[in-house]
């Protein structure tokens, strides 16, 4: 109970110093823009031995930015396609080094998870690791409800997250009303590493522990990314694990990803990738390997309208079906 007071003492503290602090009245500014993805596939996507083609909306979404002088900025995004409330956050710069977010929104996490944006996908989705991890945490869209506090020591950035330990967990206090309330916070801390002397160079990890109340989990993950030219190379490995009652179940991952630049507007892409949704059980595992190719059309803005196919074989261990699917998506962000 100490500790949880010094904690509103400082966050109160940093606020009414800024308040306290004259300034000038804030230049205002904001803009929108969006996302629209569509994607196609053809293959043995279900347990029967029928092939399937189908053609589908994979994200539709609106975005708004603004900001109020050196100081504060504001940020809210909507899926449209299925509507909802994505991100609603108020992020306040305290200094150059430190900043304080607050609202719905991505904080500290597995880095293939929403921390590498929807927009800048390697393939056509993000690896089943993190995609298994979020619904086992937080949740699918990789975003809860909480506070951020963000620190940046020259190539070192930090960053703590107190948050309700589900994204569908909107809690509004109030002396008028009785409404959810936690018994506790869940907790995410994160490191990211970028030396000056190697440029593109990303190192890190995470470590985050559900509220017992909500989500009882506990996750971590190591990571290295290097996006050079021509050459890019991801590896991360993902583990968690989930207390039901007096069971506990154990999950892993991981995956290598490999781009290569053909030319300035073709990119070669390849992700071998494994998961265990079960450690203590054997024979569990799942293998994919996933090749393919991104064309870009305006390759100055690469992410801006960009077309990706993709080839990916997925064999399980305890299944003897051809689940190969073939993908191909397109994007387009204004």
């Amino acid at each position: 109970m100490k500790v949880r007071k010094k904690l509103l003492f400082l966050i109160l503290f940093v606020f009414l110093t800024g308040i306290v602090v004259a300034q000038d009245p804030p230049k205002i500014t904001s803009r929108i823009g969006g996302t629209i993805q569509t994607w196609a596939s053809y293959g043995q996507i279900n347990a029967s031995d029928t092939n399937s083609f189908g053609v589908g909306i994979k994200r539709a979404r609106l975005r708004a930015y603004s900001k109020y002088g050196n100081k504060v900025k504001g940020f809210i995004q909507v899926e449209v396609a299925s509507p909802r409330i994505i991100d609603a956050r108020i992020e306040y710069l305290v200094s150059k080094s430190f900043s304080i977010r607050a609202g719905r929104f991505v904080g500290a996490s597995v880095r293939a998870g929403a921390l590498t944006s929807h927009t800048k996908l390697d393939i056509t989705e993000r690896s089943l690791s993190a995609i298994k991890f979020a619904k086992a945490t937080v949740g699918g869209d990789f975003r809860d409800y909480g506070i951020d506090f963000v620190g940046k020591f020259g190539g070192l950035k930090a960053n703590l997250t107190l948050h309700n330990g589900s994204g569908s967990l909107d809690i509004k206090s109030s002396q008028k009303a009785s409404g959810a309330m936690n018994g506790s916070a869940a907790i995410s801390g994160m490191l990211v590493y970028k030396p000056k002397a190697v440029k593109e160079l990303e190192i890190g990890g995470y470590y985050g522990k559900g509220n017992p109340q909500i989500n009882d989990y506990e996750g971590q993950n190591a990571f290295v990314y290097w996006s050079g030219k021509p050459i890019r190379i991801k590896m991360e490995y993902i583990a968690w694990k989930n207390r039901l009652n007096s069971n506990e179940t154990n999950s892993r991952g991981y995956y290598i990803f490999a781009g290569y630049k053909i030319a300035k507007c073709l990119e070669a892409v390849a992700r071998f990738e494994s998961f265990d949704p079960d450690t203590d059980l054997e024979k569990n595992e799942q293998n994919f390997i996933t090749i393919g190719a991104t064309y870009s059309i305006f390759p100055e803005k690469w992410n801006a309208t960009k077309i990706t196919a993709a080839y990916m074989i997925k064999n399980e261990n305890s299944v003897e079906l051809d689940n190969n699917v073939f993908q191909v998506a397109m994007q387009v962000v204004f």
